[in-house]
């Protein structure tokens, strides 16, 4: 059971430095973070998804 949990947080946080630091340079990972991933990572900071904003050249406020 620790195995398992252990597995969930390592997964949650891969996805959120992806996201990070991955996305933001490859065009089509970048626009699928921003539909679907960044309503959810917004809820946790909304600055998680600001340097995707940023290099799609949408501004967030």
């Amino acid at each position: 059971m620790r195995n398992i949990l252990t597995l969930v947080i390592l997964g949650a946080v891969g996805f959120i430095l992806v996201g990070l630091y991955i996305a933001p340079t490859q065009p089509d990972l970048r626009s699928w973070y921003l539909a679907n991933a960044c309503e959810h990572l917004d809820k946790l900071s909304p600055k998680l998804c600001q340097p995707m904003r940023d290099a799609d050249g949408a501004r967030g406020i």
